[in-house]
């Protein structure tokens, strides 16, 4: 039997702290970004905010990859959808076509949820990413750009 019809699909539960911290860990070893302490890790995924949603993909009792999500309003034609902020396939489970299935199953929570779209980023220097997300029938859409403020000039704004 291929080991990729034993995966299951769910969200994030209390007992998987640890186990999905390791998975960020390697996230974040992966994309070489900094990666705060494995305690802070568990106490950001205790206390994250209302809406902030962990969908895992679980092999073997495993953690294979995560996609962490939350719905969004207003969007085109004033509707509601998903804002995917991070889709993550651990790299022993790679080219088993997960991260596809992962995307799969959020396309599906969004519908049976009612929203009718899913809004996403990706790096503009990756392109076998960016053909991934093609593939699944994802567009670019060269008309939007992606702000961000953070620290000092967060505080500076909102000082204002």
């Amino acid at each position: 039997m291929d080991d990729i019809a034993l995966t299951t699909f769910r969200e994030i539960a209390d007992t998987d702290f640890d186990d999905v911290a390791d998975a960020l860990i390697e996230m974040q070893a992966h994309y070489r970004a900094v990666c705060p302490a494995r305690d802070v890790i568990i106490d950001g995924l205790r206390s994250r905010p209302a809406g902030a949603r962990i969908l895992l993909a679980c092999e073997n009792d495993e953690i294979a990859g995560l996609a962490c999500f939350s719905a969004i309003y207003p969007g085109p034609g004033l509707t509601s959808g998903f804002f995917l902020k991070e889709l993550y396939v651990r790299h022993n489970r790679r080219g088993a076509g997960l991260g596809k299935r992962l995307m799969a199953r959020l396309a599906e929570i969004a519908r049976q949820e009612g929203h009718d779209r899913i809004d996403w980023t990706a790096d503009a220097d990756d392109l076998r990413l960016q053909h991934f997300y093609e593939m699944l029938g994802g567009r670019a859409l060269p008309e939007k750009r992606f702000f961000r403020i953070a620290g000092a000039k967060l505080r500076e704004l909102a000082e204002m």
